[in-house]
């Protein structure tokens, strides 16, 4: 028996087939094939079943992949403390769907590269929907998904049945992007049917990596005749909030896309709460839920933790501050009068 051995039996548990695991081990499957019987074999037991679907632990194999994630989370944990400055590269594959990768990849990214270097995030952009099919595939380690209200007991079903941790970290609301120059612009909230009438069309995601993230907090609660007439629909991002800049639609978008945006800190666009839409999206962050994960990978998941924090607490001292200001122009209008 080999400390190899150990990493095969969770990578192979991980993506339940020997091709996949092959690939991400960097070896041939061929290779792996035999190794795993040459070690079923030492054990006297097998740790597989094998069928045309691809492989599933036995129970004594249940047994052996919680030993074996133990170990290789301390040997991780050693190889760290030996040398932390000269850590060998650890390569995380994180998929997250687009709501993510546009607020905040490049902070995690930033906060990585200074606080563990050794850390190589491989970053998967998909559609809410395929997100717990790439962590099932064994495509990513750990993974940021988003749900709405009544897609949430499918996700969780859906987790739970393949051995995924859905861990909440923070909840969203939809809002309205309008160009700076319009009437609306200046309200404290608008309608929908408001917006049908404002003037201007609605500007939509339309393609298949992002236009989930927007189904699953509009078309369901919304009816699409409220998000506006003649809509605009795009394949990029920068192009929506481009047209909304130049004065040419409005669109209707997470809040967390307002977060460090070029276009909102410019005043070129002006995020506008909706007035009657309770558009809500929870984001969440997915990953194995029995043994030990990596180090890099604790470390990674706990810098999300902190940086949906840091955004919870700002969106929540930017609402204070409105609250505050609107008392100040009520009492202030009750003393002129």
């Amino acid at each position: 028996m080999r400390l190899e051995h150990f990493h095969y039996i969770v990578e192979i548990a991980r993506c339940k087939s020997m091709s996949k695991a092959s690939k991400k081990l960097f070896i041939t499957q061929p290779s792996l094939s035999t190794a795993i019987q040459s070690l079923e074999a030492e054990l006297g037991f097998p740790i597989f079943k094998r069928s045309a679907s691809g492989v599933a632990l036995t129970d004594k194999g249940e047994s052996m992949l919680r030993i074996a994630e133990e170990i290789v989370f301390q040997l991780e944990q050693i190889k760290e403390l030996s040398d932390p400055d000269n850590a060998s590269i650890v390569n995380i594959n994180i998929a997250a769907v687009p709501v993510f990768c546009n607020a905040l990849m490049m902070d995690l990214i930033q906060q990585l590269q200074r606080d563990y270097p050794f850390i190589n995030l491989n970053v998967l952009e998909l559609r809410p929907c395929k997100i717990l099919p790439a962590l099932i595939a064994g495509t990513a380690d750990i993974a940021i998904g988003c749900y709405q209200p009544s897609t949430k007991q499918q996700i969780l079903q859906e987790a739970n049945k393949n051995g995924y941790a859905i861990e909440p970290v923070f909840h969203d609301k939809m809002i309205c992007f309008l160009p700076r120059n319009h009437p609306l612009a200046r309200a404290d909230k608008v309608s929908f049917p408001e917006l049908k009438s404002c003037g201007i069309p609605g500007a939509l995601y339309n393609d298949h990596v992002l236009m989930d993230s927007l189904e699953c907090i509009t078309t369901s609660d919304a009816p699409e005749t409220e998000i506006g007439n003649n809509a605009f629909s795009f394949t990029d991002r920068s192009s929506i909030k481009k047209a909304v800049s130049k004065g040419l639609a409005f669109a209707t978008l997470p809040r967390l896309m307002a977060y460090d945006d070029i276009y909102v800190t410019s005043g070129m666009i002006i995020p506008v709460a909706l007035a009657d839409a309770n558009l809500q999206l929870t984001m969440f962050l997915a990953y194995p839920a029995r043994g030990n994960l990596s180090h890099a990978s604790t470390v990674t998941l706990d810098a999300i933790r902190i940086l949906f924090q840091k955004i919870s607490d700002l969106f929540a001292q930017q609402d204070r501050n409105k609250k505050e200001a609107e008392m100040k122009t009520l009492n202030n209008q009750f003393l002129v009068y």
